[in-house]
């Protein structure tokens, strides 16, 4: 792994510290470089998990109001996702301030389908 310049780890952490919007300022910024294009591209596809599994809770949440007990469990649902989100970022975040190119399952997955190496 070649040197991670402080330029280069400080747009890392732009990009991964704001899902989505700070993914692309990072392709804008920093496109020459790998570590940037890595984050960012974790960036992006973290964005677009949040958004898709927080319209599919929404959805579920709007299917079940009129069933207490399922509204509930949807509703304790959401807030363990969101807390399992939290939980990534601040993951990510210790993980790109340590110059570590992480691999979140999922994210990842995500990423790779659009078009991280």
């Amino acid at each position: 792994m070649s040197q991670i310049s402080t330029d280069e780890l400080n747009w890392g952490l732009v990009a991964w510290i704001i899902p989505l919007a700070g993914g692309i300022l990072g392709f804008i910024v920093k496109p020459e470089s790998n570590y940037v294009k890595h984050w960012s591209y974790l960036s992006i596809a973290f964005g677009i998990v949040i958004i898709v599994v927080s319209i599919i809770l929404d959805l579920l949440s709007l299917a079940t109001m009129l069933l207490p007990p399922l509204f509930i469990i949807i509703k304790a649902l959401s807030i363990l996702v969101g807390l399992a989100f939290v939980i990534i970022w601040i993951v990510g975040i210790v993980r790109e301030r340590n110059s570590m190119y992480w691999k979140p399952a999922l994210i990842y997955d995500v990423a790779k389908m659009l078009g991280s190496q």
